[in-house]
């Protein structure tokens, strides 16, 4: 992948926490100048694309395409915000070491490049600062000039690992064809599959000058005419992403960093893959400043003041809040719950662990994750229901048949022998089958649906300045995102302690959130819609149960008697006896027998990262989500053999705030179900742990064939799984939007959509004469009966009057003589008329291709009936005559000529 990015993932084990606290240094009086933009609110840019165009991505399809080129989710190419991001920072770098006043950017003269000019931190200062890379924060990555600085005498700066590091104040967004040629290529998959096309290339050797031999390559390429659109903002913020202690940008911040980025723009003039060798040129505009002079005449008088710095102390120095006092004395007895219903507008990449360059990321968003915006939106008096164990924020996992999906039971295994069964094995006698652990999320209710979450997997890279290629020095190279793309909706919920927070808390919490790693470009948008919910009832049929399974719905964390984590079972057992206010020996252990398996355990790590003290904190170990352990409710060491009755109240209770360490983040949480024993009791929980046994069973099958509301308003198949669909294929191909108008493009929009209209006439006038050539049967059609009479040299001088075609009379009089009967070797008759007829009649060459009809056919084959097709085809017919005639007789002539060698 050649595609111009920025730096390489963190460490795998970020998550989203505060943010680094910023200690703002006292600023100057405001300057005047033109009016800076504004903070908050998306600005637009467009990138004008005047060549061909090559966003890689690193991959190939085998035996086919070596270079493809990277599409969103409807199939179209686009441009990731990382490589525009790194595009553009690299202008405003080049921008900034001129107005510093001399090449290395630090402003003082002597060419040390120690980056201590004020333009260079304002670049830093937008784009944030690169920690992986060697050096000050500000110096030219990849020069190696502190060094150099030091050998004369200056001291060098300190490594950038020793400064926390600056998030980015500008966040930019990908660029895309716009909402109106979206729709109207996803309407017309025929014009469509002409953006892009594909460009055979050889590597040439350096010595001979020739070819090297077993170097050929296709690369994919987008065409020239695109116009792409983008969002960019200016979050506000030194230090995006985190609480408040972020301090605001004023007029002088916005000012300098619109100047910046406007200038950098101008400099903006190739972009993705092969920019070097003629691909990717291009021009980027910014909409929202209508007027560039003014910013111009004021960069030359201006004196920038430096940028808001970064407070590098301990963050023990920084004075902990006094946290709201409560609105009662104590919390009110139950729980306020609020449903978010979150859905993805980009991918999202959070929690996950990193395998050498791969980042690989959740298929559901962490509590963790979803824990700092929330407590954004809820303030101060959030923020203290946390710190005194009031506040859960749950995971959001993918919503299954209406309702939030839980990971599967670990209990449950697809048999290997038998597609698309699944059974419990809790339930089940599974000695004689063979099962393997499934993954997804299920409902819990029955027939037994599961859902597993979509992936998408994205490369990047990160480009040295001096090779200006990816390489593996100072923290670059090539590295891989796998990020959640789920199209449907996610589901989480916060839950409080009843009269914490004012009334109405949940209808703050809607609106548009970013979460994530990499959230400041490709990765983390999201539309969030919340609700509140009325707290689960207690279950009253509990108090007989003396048989209960436990299934955990997160991932839990307990302690030991040390106080480290550990994901020793018996500590769960006694967990729950102290939480329950059970005997210390009314849990008993269930073991497996007569084949069934009663409980199923998995360990998991816990990592995270600590923003604020840009540290990963410690690992924890603890149980995965999805285990199972089954007890027996018993008398124990009870001395009047009575049996210990479950408090419902407790059971919800415990199954709403979660059990063991760190539940405000969503950890420690499960379900109860009580299920009939050997000394009997109720059964009473989720039907897919305490009935469902085996889809093939006769009740499962009859349960599945009811179709639900849910499902019929999705079009989900009944059954006992519910795939998801790969985002952006059978949904956008089968969209019926193709009446969609021309009020909404510009003119640019119009010339490119009529454009690859014109392409696609093109390859698909290729691909019907290469059909026609391959035909004995056509090649008769083409040339007339008797063609192989004619001498190869006679055929030959069809190519001296292709050129002419515009000229009919020429055309007409050239034919004649080339076919008169008066000539020593004449040419057949039917011969000579088909000719005749295919160069001079327009007509003729669209018979011969099998293509009549009012309109131009599909990417399948079929007519597309588009709106004005008739018309447009017609257009096109004239338009492309001398061409289609060009490529069918050219073609012709070759497989004919290759007939006769075969002979």
């Amino acid at each position: 992948m050649t595609a111009h990015e920025t730096a390489p993932p963190a460490p795998a084990a970020a998550q989203e926490q505060p943010a680094v606290s910023s200690s703002i240094s006292t600023q100057p009086p405001q300057m005047s100048g033109p009016a800076p933009l504004p903070t908050g609110t998306p600005l637009s840019y467009r990138l004008v694309l005047t060549s061909d165009w090559h966003p890689g991505t690193g991959t190939g399809r085998p035996g086919d395409v070596d270079q493809l080129v990277n599409r969103d989710l409807d199939g179209l190419p686009y441009l990731p915000a990382k490589t525009v991001t790194g595009v553009w920072r690299d202008a405003c770098e080049i921008v900034a070491r001129t107005l510093d006043g001399d090449g290395d950017g630090d402003g003082d003269g002597d060419g040390d490049g120690d980056g201590d000019g004020p333009w260079q931190g304002w670049v830093r200062f937008a784009f944030g600062s690169q920690p992986a890379l060697s050096g000050s924060p500000t110096t030219t990555r990849g020069t190696g000039r502190d060094a150099a600085g030091a050998a004369d005498g200056k001291a060098p700066s300190p490594p950038a690992s020793t400064a926390p590091p600056v998030a980015a104040a500008v966040s930019i967004r990908a660029a895309r064809y716009c909402d109106g040629v979206r729709a109207a290529l996803a309407g017309d998959p025929f014009v469509r599959e002409a953006v892009t096309f594909v460009k055979p290339g050889v590597r040439v050797d350096r010595d001979t000058g020739r070819a090297t031999p077993g170097m050929l390559r296709f690369s994919e390429q987008a065409r020239v005419g695109s116009v792409l659109h983008g969002t960019f903002e200016l979050t506000g913020t030194a230090s995006p992403g985190g609480l408040a202690s972020a301090a605001p940008l004023d007029e002088n911040a916005r000012r300098c960093v619109t100047a910046l980025l406007l200038a950098g723009s101008r400099l903006v003039e190739q972009i993705g893959g092969k920019r070097r060798r003629g691909n990717g040129r291009c021009t980027l505009e910014l909409p929202s400043i209508i007027d560039p002079t003014p910013w111009w005449d004021w960069l030359e008088t201006a004196s920038p003041p430096r940028p808001p710095a970064v407070d590098a102390a301990p963050p023990a120095a920084t004075p902990t809040p006094t946290p709201t006092p409560w609105p009662h004395p104590t919390p009110v007895p139950g729980w306020e719950i609020a449903r978010l219903r979150i859905t993805l507008d980009d991918p999202l990449l959070a929690g996950g662990r990193q395998l050498g360059n791969q980042v690989m990321g959740r298929d559901h968003i962490p509590g963790s994750t979803l824990l700092p915006g929330a407590l954004r939106r809820l303030g101060p008096a959030g923020q203290a229901a946390l710190l005194a164990g009031h506040l859960v924020v749950t995971d959001a996992t993918v919503d299954v048949a209406g309702e939030r999906g839980l990971p599967v039971p670990r209990t449950f295994g697809a048999v290997k022998t038998e597609p698309g069964r699944i059974i419990n094995r809790a339930n089940t006698d599974a000695r004689t089958l063979e099962t393997r652990k499934i993954d997804g999320y299920v409902a819990t209710t029955r027939p037994l649906r599961q859902v597993k979450p979509t992936l998408s997997v994205h490369t990047h890279n990160s480009v040295n300045d001096t090779m200006q290629r990816p390489t593996t020095d100072e923290g670059g190279g090539v590295y891989t995102y796998r990020a959640l793309a789920t199209k449907r909706p996610l589901v989480a919920e916060i839950r409080v302690r009843a009269g914490l927070l004012p009334a109405g808390w949940a209808e703050d919490l809607s609106g548009s959130w970013v979460l994530g790693r990499s959230r400041k470009d490709d990765y983390g948008r999201a539309t969030v819609s919340a609700a509140p919910v009325s707290p689960p009832a207690p279950r009253a049929r509990l108090v007989d149960a003396r048989r209960i399974v436990v299934w955990l719905v997160s991932d839990m964390i307990l302690l030991d008697e040390r106080l480290r984590a550990s994901s020793d079972p018996e500590l769960l057992r006694e967990a729950l006896t102290r939480e329950l206010r059970l005997p210390a020996t009314a849990l008993k252990h269930v073991g497996s027998a007569d084949g069934r398996r009663s409980h199923t355990f998995a360990v998991t790590r816990t990592e995270s990262w600590h923003t604020r003290w840009c540290r990963p904190r410690p690992t924890l170990l603890g149980l995965a989500a999805g285990s199972i352990v089954t007890y027996d409710i018993t008398a124990g060491d009870s001395s009047d053999g009575t049996t210990p009755r479950l408090d419902p109240t407790l059971v919800a209770e415990l199954e709403t705030g979660g059990l063991g360490e760190r539940r405000g983040e969503g950890l420690g949480q499960l379900c109860i179900a009580a299920v009939p024993g050997p000394s009997g009791g109720v059964e009473d929980g989720p039907e897919v742990i305490t009935r469902f046994a085996d889809t093939q069973e006769s009740t499962e099958k009859a349960l599945a064939a009811r179709m639900e509301p849910h499902e019929a308003a999705t079009g989900a198949a009944p059954g006992t799984t519910m795939p998801v669909s790969v985002p952006g294929r059978s949904d956008t191909r089968t969209r019926n939007i193709g009446t969609a108008g021309t009020d909404d493009l510009s003119a640019d929009d119009i010339a490119l959509i009529a454009a690859l209209r014109t392409e696609a006439w093109r390859a698909e006038i290729a691909r019907r004469a290469v059909k026609v050539a391959s035909d004995p049967d056509g090649l008769r059609r083409v040339f007339g009966d008797g063609v192989d009479k004619v001498p190869p040299s006679q055929l030959a001088q069809l190519r001296d009057i292709l050129p002419r075609l515009a000229d009919r009379a020429a055309t007409e009089s050239l034919v004649d003589r080339l076919v008169d009967p008066s000539r020593r070797r004449s040419w057949p008759d039917g011969v000579g008329r088909q000719l005749k007829a295919l160069l001079t009649r327009p007509g003729q060459v669209w018979e011969a291709l099998g293509w009549v009809g009012p309109a131009g056919p599909t990417a399948g084959g079929q007519t597309h009936e588009a709106p004005h097709a008739a018309t447009i085809a017609a257009n096109l017919r004239t338009e492309l005559w001398q061409e289609a005639v060009q490529t069918l007789v050219l073609t012709c002539l070759t497989a004919h000529r290759r007939n006769r060698e075969a002979k």
